[in-house]
């Protein structure tokens, strides 16, 4: 998935909840058998979508233990924070941000 000005509002959508209909399929009119059921189809954007979305939810081990270890650090009082660093960190950020 390429992520980049043209489906910002995409990448919004699916990192909000928000999911659209597809309605570029035709409609079927019901038939009188009563016996049909509803069906679906998951276009293949969505299937990609709905991957990421389960990747992005997985637990990752070496960042719960990251956090972990500055969670002890900050109770124990031995946890610094470098100035330059953060700064660094947010001017990078506001580059990102702007591109995106």
């Amino acid at each position: 998935m390429e992520i980049g000005r043209n489906n910002r509002a995409e990448l919004a959508k699916f990192l909000l909840g928000v999911h659209e209909v597809d309605r570029t399929q035709s409609k079927q009119a019901p038939q009188a058998s009563g016996g049909q059921q509803d069906r679906i189809q998951i276009s293949e954007h969505a299937k990609e979508l709905q991957h990421i979305k389960e990747l992005v939810d997985r637990p990752d081990p070496a960042r719960e233990a990251r956090v972990e270890q500055i969670r002890r650090s900050v109770e124990a009082g031995t946890y610094t924070i470098d100035g330059k660093k953060v700064g660094d960190s947010m001017i990078r950020q506001l580059f990102v941000d702007s591109v995106l």
